[in-house]
């Protein structure tokens, strides 16, 4: 499989393109501020891994436009435009999307999944996330797919972003959300389940943004021959478990 990386100067990007090795043949990334890129994806190209930011997506557009090579997005922090993106290129090839390529993080949504049918009535969550210094969207969007699973479920649907004064009692109706910067954290996610007179933790902590990286190549070689359409760690973890 030939690949193109996107984004590839970035933290991520770079480490795609070690794992990869001889496989990546393109990549694309934004040199200088306003600068585009208006070079034609080469045919041979299979799939492009993007880990970039959703401003760059325009030109993300533009790589894409012509052609059918299968698309791996990372890429956090996306708006409607972006998401209506994600939709009109996915009726024409393959699209990956996760915020977190993580298969722990899957794990966690399911665990979260199963407490909040069994809970939400009773426990209330605090989700707490933790990144490095230079992380530009907040809260992350692993955080946020974990609210959507929590509200899903039966979870409260007031968000409440840390508490500051006079915040008052807290409604069962509410979930707080606490984003943590610093350091060189790859990512930690901990949700807090405080019911009365017990609690539940569930956490998931990266040690590195390698791991994401080997779970973009994963994504890479699942979508690989695929029909178009939008695919998810949800479908890529199922195909494992039936075989």
């Amino acid at each position: 499989m030939n690949i193109c990386v996107f984004g590839s100067e970035g933290r991520m990007g770079q480490l795609v393109r070690e794992e990869a090795g001889l496989s990546v043949i393109a990549c694309y990334d934004r040199i200088s501020p306003g600068a585009s890129v208006d070079v034609p994806l080469p045919p041979e190209v299979d799939t492009v891994i993007d880990f970039s930011l959703p401003s760059a997506w325009r030109d993300l557009d533009k790589l894409l436009h012509g052609n059918s090579a299968g698309l791996v997005s990372g890429t956090t922090g996306l708006g409607n435009t972006e998401m209506e993106l994600l939709r009109k290129w996915s009726s024409e090839r393959p699209v990956f999307f996760a915020s977190n390529m993580s298969m722990g993080i899957y794990v966690l949504d399911k665990l979260l999944q199963t407490a909040a049918s069994m809970l939400a009535d009773d426990f209330d969550l605090e989700i707490v996330e933790f990144h490095h210094r230079g992380k530009i969207d907040s809260p992350s969007g692993t955080a946020l797919t974990l609210l959507d699973i929590w509200e899903k479920n039966g979870g409260g649907k007031k968000i409440t972003h840390g508490r500051s004064g006079p915040a008052g009692p807290r409604s069962h109706d509410e979930t707080g959300i606490h984003s943590v910067r610093g350091g060189d954290v790859a990512g930690d996610h901990q949700l807090h389940l405080l019911g009365d007179g017990e609690r539940l933790l569930l956490s998931h902590s990266a040690t590195g943004r390698r791991t994401f990286a080997l779970g973009a190549l994963k994504a890479a070689d699942f979508i690989y021959g695929k029909p178009p359409g939008i695919y998810s760690m949800e479908d890529m973890m199922s195909e494992r478990e039936e075989k």
